[in-house]
């Protein structure tokens, strides 16, 4: 295939070219959605990823054209029509849209949901638009906004709002369709001029309102033209120098209305052919929301995906500079390039120090990406160093040499033959003396002496017979030593960049702040953070920091009205400057910016610090809860999250805050906020050592938050105790039994419709088998004679379910030849389906389903501990839906005839017995008292789907499994669990907790065992099976076994960790959380992050040693009874001990796994 850089391409000609030569090639490879549901178990993760070929992403194109303009005709009036998108979007269907809308002949205008409805109005008239693509459900106020604006100005604006095409819509068969699937060619349109506009991008609002960028065809050819795209198609690897190796570029945190996002998930792809790694598609409706860019998912999308280049903006690389983990992650790729604005020199220093080919990348929607991304020999380690493209462009320096010691220029491009620009600014007096330069009648090099500069010739304006050119206002350095290197240093107009990329202009805020009578001058700082904060200067000092930060709000407010989001002012930011260092001035009594913040750079390094790390003061000016009771907490809650974003009152507690309109900097604020407040709550500084960067990521609600900190501050107050909590949620659980009750149904008088297999045996419908447990269970029923045929009902996501299914069977050491073997197509005994409930069933599963099933096992649960009851709603919802479905059949049926329903449930449905029962053990029967489920949302809502169970008269049993080990057999034991995280913290600690008292720790092999074997008894089957293990071992004999396998494996040295008891090593943990600033703190004494839980383990621990001779279950579980399970379940009546050889497949396991 020629290459597409020969010949003057447009986009949509590449799409056609590569369909045609090369429909197998991969466009796009993102990870399964299901990856991100599940917690990581082990590190490096498998590569593993699904494809979007040149084919499918073709056919998706017409599919999308097809959509935004149906029948269209030549002469109908719509070629050139501007069409905004304005959307929440998986990129993959985003950037599928702009090349629909270019198929079409349409110009796409992507248009930033943070903007403003005043901005996104000037950005519609400015290019004309009359027409909006948008996600109704997921934009609703801003488009309600933007309506009622336009209605309220009088405006003759027609505006026609149009739903975005969608997932479904464009994809079908996504990442599976082959030339043979239905599909029906769009119209092929006069091919448009190669200078019209092909795309509309925009500025980021900096200086104002955002203004549109017109990208031509033949601008985007030259965008593609440049260094940068040549170097990214074939490179030497640094693994194999002799070897030369494609770019697989991660483009994945890269918003795709953002021109770097067009640059590497449209042009990189199709004029070189490369392949982009995204995010996997998920918006299969219309209220659902794309995956969010997270540090960890993105390094997990990268390492799924086999990435081996990666683009980024800096405030990843400055999280992730700061976690050796990451790091060492980071190292595994090629190169990794930043761009968009600067990254901390230290940050980057300590990547390249750690193996990180880091690299500076330069470039703007005006002129594209200018600068080189592979280094010369010598040069690897001046990141901070860009060498611009000096062949493909006409660069030129302004006022070079004017700086001290002759180093600092502003750059300037020119237009030239193959470097179209989007805007040309050069004012005339400029342009001419730049004309006379080209032309050779002025020599131009006494102003750049010394300094190179492009050599691709300028092209003069046929009507003014001047040079044409952009003015960056970007100054750079020039090189001590090796002069084809630069580096940027500010703005030649103050502008700010931050570590996003994104640009504050102070001038328009400083002079907004000023007009307040308190305020006698004030300068805006943050180049190079994520955030800008203000300097400000009273007129007298007469206040304390917190009460001059009240007054002036009212006046900063007014200045955050009028920026764009990411330059908000946060009352936290704000610097009140001393009397002993006033702001200085010049003559004419302007402040000299420069000389204010290097007088206050201690200062306001000492902020950003606080910022960034877990500080708190109670000087912040944050009034704390009137009461730190749940309700009272929560109210609290809402009120700063309401203040820090200025939204409207819509925000509820199970709201999850980033849907509702937060961000990285909203949650760094909020975690401030509360950090302060705590400083004045007894006991509130235990807690604050609990408290990291990911906090509101993880408690992502109201609800959760105030549950989080309620729960290690470890009291109430006196109107909301600990008792009226327990009550509320009771309440709660109630009336979410009631909601989804299963309404009973009569009999249906008739024949029976049970028609049994040939054989005799079971027909079972499982669910969550791609789940650890689920898939053990999934595997012995296919081991097991007594079944026919299993139908494994799991959720939908991108990845094909077979290879999700074979994956967890991988992970679990189980056979994959099992799945193989029981999809033969002449007599399948296995069915992979997708959907939460039998609802989401063809009606022909449906049929075969009503007349041989069976058995129902319901596995499928999200297993997460932070979220609230109301976090599991949708679980819940599913599950009576499967209940009634059941129902219905039943209701057909002779009683000897009746579906077996089997629910997986938990240990922690009995959070409470040990504490508030008077009796010893749980017992095997349905409890009637919610209060001992009451502890978290994942017990609750275990609880509320077994009296869901309960209240119908199916032949129902709830199985209440206690803490799942690996064994021998299949070791895995997630590290996220809460003694995987002991063991690998008590490394770094050299000790481990010793415990009085046993555990019945129980294998996952042994559970299935015994759930199968309860539901093929001819016995009647109870309601209530407890399953924790019947021989108990002792803490200390098994805390014994790990320590000593870790020596034999070459973890630990002999007797490096000793075995202590709990209280001393509480002590341990607690003084490495009270000295948090190592930053690696965290990653190697993860057990830091859930003090609060192992505080109540030693407690409990402390209590049993107080008893005497105890030998009851050790730290905080509740004993269960297992008199059901041992008379039902040979393979539990039969079960051995753990033993060293179970403990030793662990230890090798977590080794394995990087503890």
């Amino acid at each position: 295939m020629s290459d597409p850089l020969d010949n003057h391409n447009h986009l949509t000609d590449l799409v056609h070219l590569y369909w045609g030569q090369n429909p197998k090639g991969v466009l796009y490879a993102y990870p399964p959605a299901s990856s991100f549901d599940t917690k990581v178990q082990a590190r490096p993760l498998p590569v593993e990823y699904d494809e979007i070929t040149y084919l499918e992403f073709g056919r998706a194109v017409h599919r999308a054209a097809h959509l935004v303009r149906p029948k269209p005709s030549p002469n109908d009036g719509s070629d050139g029509q501007v069409i905004a998108i304005l959307a929440y979007s998986d990129t993959l269907v985003y950037n599928t849209v702009i090349m629909g809308l270019m198929t079409a002949n349409l110009v796409p205008l992507p248009i930033s949901p943070r903007n403003s409805p005043a901005a996104i109005l000037s950005l519609l008239k400015g290019t004309d638009c009359r027409r909006i693509l948008t996600t109704r459900w997921t934009m609703t106020e801003l488009i309600s906004s933007l309506e009622e604006l336009i209605l309220s100005e009088g405006s003759d604006l027609s505006l026609a709002i149009e739903e975005m095409p969608s997932l479904a819509e464009l994809y079908p068969k996504l990442a599976h369709e082959t030339p043979d699937d239905p599909f029906v060619p769009y119209t092929r349109l006069p091919k448009p001029s190669f200078d019209q506009v092909a795309i509309y991008l925009h500025s980021s609002g900096s200086t104002g309102f955002p203004k549109p960028i017109p990208l031509t065809h033949r601008g985007i050819w030259g965008y593609a033209n440049i260094a940068v795209l040549r170097e990214m198609r074939e490179f030497t690897s640094r693994y194999a120098p002799h070897q030369r190796v494609k770019a697989r570029m991660g483009g994945l945190a890269v918003p795709a209305l953002h021109a770097l996002g067009f640059l590497l998930q449209l042009i990189d792809p199709l004029f070189r052919g490369i392949t982009t790694t995204l995010f996997p598609p998920i918006v299969w409706n219309k209220k659902d929301v794309p995956i969010m860019p997270t540090p960890e998912n993105t390094l997990d999308a990268l390492e799924r995906t086999g990435t081996n280049m990666l683009v980024i903006f800096p405030t990843f690389l400055q999280i992730w500079a700061r976690e050796p983990e990451s790091i060492k992650r980071l190292a595994n790729l090629e190169y990794v390039a930043e761009s968009g604005g600067p990254l901390d020199k230290d940050a980057g220093d300590t990547l390249i120090r750690n193996n990180v080919r880091l690299r500076c990348m330069y470039g703007g929607t005006e002129f594209g990406r200018v600068s080189h991304i592979l280094p010369r020999p010598g040069d690897e380690e001046d990141w901070q160093w860009m060498e611009l493209d000096a062949d493909r462009t006409a660069y030129r320096w302004l006022g070079a040499g004017s700086g001290p010691g002759g180093a600092y220029g502003e750059l300037v491009f020119l237009t030239t033959e193959t470097h179209t620009l989007s805007v040309r600014n050069l004012p005339e007096e400029l342009a001419k003396r730049l004309t006379s330069g080209v032309s050779g009648l002025d020599d131009d090099d006494k102003e750049v002496d010394g300094w190179i500069k492009g050599k691709d010739a300028p092209l003069k304006d046929e009507r003014t017979g001047l040079v044409t050119g952009c003015r960056t206002s970007d100054v750079w350095e020039r090189h001590p030593t090796k002069h084809h290197l630069f580096r940027i240093i500010g703005r030649a107009d103050d502008v700010l960049i931050h570590s996003s990329g994104e640009k504050t202009v102070p001038g328009p805020l400083e002079s907004t702040i000023v007009t307040s009578p308190l305020v006698k001058g004030a300068v805006i700082f943050g180049h190079g953070r994520a955030q800008p904060g203000v300097l400000i200067e009273p007129q007298t000092h007469e206040h304390t920091l917190s009460k001059f930060r009240n007054l002036v709000w009212d006046v900063v407010d007014r200045s955050n009205a009028i920026a764009p989001a990411f330059s908000r002012i946060y009352k936290e930011m704000i610097i009140m400057t001393t009397p002993d260092r006033p702001l200085p001035r010049t003559v004419k009594d302007s402040v000299i910016r420069k000389a204010a913040i290097k007088n206050y750079e201690r200062d306001i390094e000492e902020l950003y610090s606080t910022i960034e790390s877990n500080a708190g003061h109670s000087s912040s000016g944050i009034e704390p809860p009137v009461s730190w009771g749940a309700d009272k907490l929560k109210e609290w809650l809402m009120a700063q999250a309401k203040d820090i974003t200025s939204k409207p009152d819509d925000l509820t507690p199970e709201m999850n805050l980033f849907d509702w309109g937060f961000d990285s900097l909203s949650a760094t604020i909020l975690r401030l906020r509360i950090v302060a407040a705590l400083c004045e709550a007894q006991g509130g500084n235990q807690v604050i050592t609990q408290i990291n960067q990911n906090m509101v990521y993880v408690h992502h609600t109201i609800e959760m938050l105030a549950g989080f900190i309620v729960g290690a501050l470890g009291q109430g107050d006196d109107e909301h105790s600990s008792e009226k909590t327990v009550e509320e949620h009771v309440e709660r659980m109630k009336k979410m039994t009631e909601k989804y009750a299963v309404k009973p149904i009569g009999n249906i008088h008739g024949d029976a419709m049970l028609h049994s297999n040939s054989s005799g045996k079971h027909t079972v419908l499982i669910t969550g088998t791609t789940g650890g447990l689920g898939a053990q269970l999934l595997y012995d029923l296919l081991n097991d004679s007594r079944v026919d045929t299993v139908y494994a009902l799991n959720r939908k996501s991108s990845g094909s379910v077979i290879s999700r299914q074979k994956a967890k069977f991988v992970e679990k050491n189980l056979k994959t030849s099992v799945i193989d073997d029981a999809l033969v197509t002449n007599k399948p005994r296995l069915f992979l389906l997708e959907g939460t409930s039998p609802a989401d069933l063809s009606q022909d599963t449906l049929n075969v389903l009503h007349s041989e099933l069976t058995i129902v096992i319901h596995s499928a649960w999200k297993l997460d501990f932070n979220l609230p009851l109301e976090g599991f709603e949708g679980l819940i919802a599913d599950w009576s839906r499967l209940l009634s479905f059941v129902q219905s059949v039943d209701a057909r049926r002779s009683e000897e005839q009746k579906i077996r329903v089997l629910f997986t449930s938990s240990i922690s449905t009995a959070y409470r017995w040990a504490r508030d029962s008077n009796e010893s053990v749980f017992p095997e029967e349905y409890q009637e008292d919610p209060k001992y489920a009451v502890g978290g949302g994942y017990g609750e809502s275990k609880y509320v789907s077994e009296t869901i169970l309960q209240n119908t008269s199916l032949n129902g049993t709830s199985f209440r499994i206690g803490q799942i080990t690996g064994c021998e057999k299949s070791p895995a034991w997630s590290l996220s669990d809460w003694l995987p995280i002991i063991i690998k913290s008590g490394i770094e600690m050299s000790c481990m907790p010793d415990a009085v008292g046993v555990v019945s720790w129980i294998p996952g092999t042994l559970v299935s065992q015994t759930i199968l074997d309860v539901a093929f008894t001819a016995s009647p089957q109870p309601f209530a099976v407890n399953i924790v293990h019947p021989s108990s071992t002792p803490w200390s004999r098994i805390m014994r076994q790990i320590v000593d396998s870790l020596e034999a494996h070459g973890r630990v040295k002999s007797n490096e960790v000793k075995i202590v008891p709990w209280a001393d090593w509480i002590k341990e943990l607690e003084s490495r959380a009270s000295d948090l600033s190592d930053v690696g703190s965290l990653e190697r004494v993860p057990a830091i992050k859930l003090i609060h839980f192992y505080r109540g383990m030693a407690d409990a621990d402390a209590s049993h040693r107080s008893h005497g001779d105890y030998n009851g279950e050790a730290v905080d579980l509740p004993p269960l009874e297992v008199e059901n399970a041992m008379k039902l379940s040979p393979a539990f009546k039969s079960a051995s001990e753990l033993n060293k050889q179970d403990v030793d497949a662990w230890v090798k396991w977590w080794i394995a796994a990087g503890v």
